[in-house]
């Protein structure tokens, strides 16, 4: 195997500015798919409360007085529950994406 010289570590020539350009442009398509991520979890995040709000409406509307009250609160306070996950979940997801941001730009 023919040993080759070693370029000098300055001389790096025209490819560093390709490559920051790649970077860059690959630094922007991320983001954009983070923007978009983020408005598509917003749109289902709203899809998913009307639909509780709609499900929760059907439900006092057609169970109101037929069962137990006992069984009522038990079932309020599983929404409840829900609705305290839904939050944690929400931060969560903020947290991460705070996190992402960070790392992204390290890089």
């Amino acid at each position: 195997m023919p040993h080759q010289p070693m370029r000098p570590l300055r001389d790096t020539g025209p490819s560093i500015p390709k490559e920051n350009m790649a970077l860059q442009d690959e630094l922007e398509t991320r983001s954009n798919q983070v923007r978009s991520a983020e408005k598509k979890l917003q749109h289902k995040e709203l899809e998913a409360q009307e639909q509780i709000m709609y499900i929760r409406q059907e439900y006092e509307a057609k169970f109101k007085g037929l069962m137990p009250a006992s069984l009522r609160q038990e079932l309020e306070d599983t929404i409840s529950s829900l609705k305290s996950q839904v939050n944690f979940l929400q931060k969560r997801a903020s947290i991460l994406q705070e996190e992402l941001t960070t790392y992204q730009s390290r890089r």
